[in-house]
């Protein structure tokens, strides 16, 4: 019965089109060399392109740049306790990038926001802040990632 129930769950979450995180391909990006000006960005960016078929390449060999032009992060409290004890943090991060060719912008400015909880306890305190420093580097990649998928909708010029 409980194989039944199983396969019966696995059938229906797929049937749905449901997908695990970072499965789905890439849409075509308009260029395939882009030179990447991406500050703190620029290493999980430059991966972000390379698995979406595109290539960052120095500026004499680029198509088109991608420019991150502001990164703002924010950690804010979202929950306290009782007690006025911090129990939850939000921790924010927005990206404003810009995508161009030959000088002129392609399409409108990109922002990326990317938010994640985390709990939090002062009786943990180093602990969390390991995880806090893993949370911001998979915010960063998730950013880098949501910036490259929008980049495929950009119309290459003519």
């Amino acid at each position: 019965m409980r194989k039944i129930l199983l396969a019966a769950a696995i059938l229906a979450v797929s049937a749905c089109g449901f997908h695990l995180k970072g499965t789905q391909p890439y849409d075509k990006l308009p260029y395939t060399a882009w030179r990447v000006d991406g500050g703190a960005l620029q290493q999980v960016l430059e991966n972000a392109l390379r698995r979406a078929d595109g290539a960052p390449v120095d500026a004499p060999q680029a198509q088109a740049v991608i420019a991150v032009n502001h990164i703002e992060t924010r950690k804010d409290v979202l929950t306290i306790t009782r007690a006025a004890n911090i129990n939850e943090y939000l921790l924010i991060l927005r990206v404003h990038a810009q995508a161009s060719r030959n000088g002129e912008n392609l399409g409108a400015p990109i922002i990326v926001e990317v938010r994640r909880s985390m709990d939090y306890a002062d009786s943990e305190v180093l602990g969390k802040q390991e995880e806090e420093a893993t949370i911001w580097q998979e915010m960063r990649r998730d950013a880098a990632e949501q910036i490259v998928r929008r980049l495929a909708f950009l119309k290459a010029a003519q």
